[in-house]
């Protein structure tokens, strides 16, 4: 059963619908500590590659700085932060009226919205894995912010019925295809908005831009997207608030720079925009839910 439970931070494999449906029917006084006796009860199994991923990425972010009780006191922390983010998607789905009392929109987020609704230059929005992030999703949605989201490809189950949720509820989400890349490149140049993901692994892409101080084998391609399309480029954070609220926010412009060296190119830029994303990751620790090993090759520095 907690494998089952496990597997729900990674591919919402467990039973999604019955998941809605409770934390739809339970006020947030029942549902917040049954998701964290859930969650901390997951985070307990060490062994389970999920939670090492999960102590590997929160080690190396710390600078291996962490005693192992201090560790463990942050990954539990992580899967609990995640494990109420999920209750408040599912519980706010259809409660559009009631999102704008949990997630806040930053001034600099409402100005780079305004910017995009004017048209003109395309703009990519590119999203480190933060807690809130899933909810934070159905709150534009209700400002009527347009945007099309690049997701996981070739998604499990649970992932495309977590998709089919956010369509439904007016956010435009397609997994990152031939495609669907083509779609995005095509959004851009007509000035529209795109987002994606930049902090999950992509391994065999062969490329390794630097991450936290230490190459990490992420995806690149959102720079080449952005480069031939003279698109804007900005993170997006999701910032933790005080009674597991959060804010949305938006990074300054980053500016990209041409480079005659392809692979410098896409690794240089990359580089640039994760450092960025390092920012909120830090000011978040502990509601990085990124639960692949980034730094897979640094697990046995790990106790």
């Amino acid at each position: 059963m907690l494998k089952k439970i496990t597997d729900q931070f990674t591919q919402g494999s467990l039973g999604t619908t019955i998941a809605i449906n409770l934390s739809q029917a339970f006020p947030s006084k029942i549902g917040y500590p049954v998701a964290s006796a859930i969650a901390t009860a997951v985070s307990a199994r060490w062994w389970n590659p999920v939670v090492k991923a999960v102590r590997l990425n929160q080690a190396v972010i710390h600078d291996f700085k962490l005693s192992r009780q201090e560790l463990n006191q942050v990954v539990r922390q992580v899967f609990i932060s995640q494990s109420r983010s999920l209750y408040n998607f599912y519980h706010y789905l259809d409660r559009f009226d009631r999102i704008k009392d949990l997630v806040s929109v930053s001034p600099r987020m409402q100005a780079m919205m305004e910017s995009c609704n004017k048209g003109g230059r395309g703009t990519l929005m590119l999203l480190p894995h933060l807690c809130g992030f899933d909810v934070s999703g159905l709150m534009l949605a209700s400002l009527g912010f347009k945007y099309l989201t690049l997701s996981y490809p070739n998604p499990p189950k649970g992932y495309e019925m977590q998709n089919k949720i956010r369509n439904d509820r007016g956010e435009e989400v397609v997994p990152m295809s031939f495609e669907s890349i083509q779609a995005a490149r095509e959004r851009l140049q007509s000035g529209g908005t795109v987002l994606t993901g930049i902090d999950r692994p992509h391994p065999g892409s062969g490329y390794h831009p630097m991450f936290f101080g230490r190459p990490a084998e992420l995806p690149v391609a959102y720079i080449k997207l952005a480069l031939k399309t003279n698109a804007r480029v900005y993170v997006i954070g999701v910032n933790s608030l005080p009674d597991f609220k959060y804010e949305i926010d938006a990074s300054e412009e980053i500016p990209l720079q041409h480079i005659d060296d392809p692979r410098e190119e896409l690794e240089s830029n990359a580089a640039r925009v994760l450092k960025v994303a390092e920012g909120y990751i830090r000011e978040n620790a502990a509601s990085w839910a990124m639960f692949y090993p980034v730094w897979p090759e640094l697990e046995a520095k790990v106790s």
